[in-house]
């Protein structure tokens, strides 16, 4: 690989000195600019709560991927079902063959 283990490039000049492919240093802060873009995406989605609660009826008021109430709620059901399988094949009494 070319460049390898070159920390930094004095000749390259502008953003390509701290983005690029060449360097320890560019590939490092290209690593880290991709990461908090999508740390930002991320956390921007987490907090979208851009629906009205009112709005929603039946099941979706309480399990939804709008609002972190209805997610929470959604995660919980999951954990009780696993819970139940888990308990299920656990405690059944085994076949007498």
């Amino acid at each position: 690989m070319a460049g390898h283990g070159v920390d930094d490039d004095p000749s390259l000049k502008g953003l390509r000195r701290y983005f690029n492919s060449e360097t320890n240093r560019g590939r490092a802060n290209t690593s880290k600019l991709t990461v908090a873009l999508i740390a930002t995406e991320f956390i921007r989605m987490a907090g979208d709560s851009s629906v009205d609660e009112s709005q929603l009826k039946g099941l979706s008021k309480y399990f939804n991927s709008q609002t972190n109430r209805g997610r929470a709620n959604t995660a919980k059901a999951t954990y009780a079902v696993m819970g139940a399988l888990i308990l299920y094949f656990t405690l059944k009494p085994k076949s007498k063959k």
